[in-house]
């Protein structure tokens, strides 16, 4: 992990706990593939639309997913998602994840 992303976590931890950044959410999606083997095709197409969804905030500043709630880090001009959004978004899709 980079320095600047490290310094954008703790500073996530502390103003913005109920946020998260894609980066959090993509190792916890790889955790779960780990842990669960036996689902591990969904949670493979769960990252897979994560990563879709987060390409199509960053270039065009809209969401496919209308489920998943971010903003926009002024200062770091990253995209944070709202932790429970993203874990309601997984729940949506019969897929259970913890950030």
């Amino acid at each position: 992990m980079g320095a600047r992303q490290a310094v954008f976590e703790e500073l996530l931890s502390h103003k913005f706990a109920d946020h998260c950044s894609a980066e959090q959410v993509r190792v916890a999606i790889a955790e779960a593939i780990k842990k669960y083997q036996e689902n591990r095709d969904a949670y493979f197409e769960l990252l897979s639309r994560f990563n879709d969804n987060h390409s199509r905030i960053l270039y065009h500043n809209r969401s496919a997913e209308p489920g998943l709630s971010y903003c926009h880090h002024k200062l770091f001009k990253e995209v944070t998602y709202e932790k429970q959004s993203v874990m309601d978004w997984a729940k949506s899709r019969g897929i259970s994840l913890t950030i």
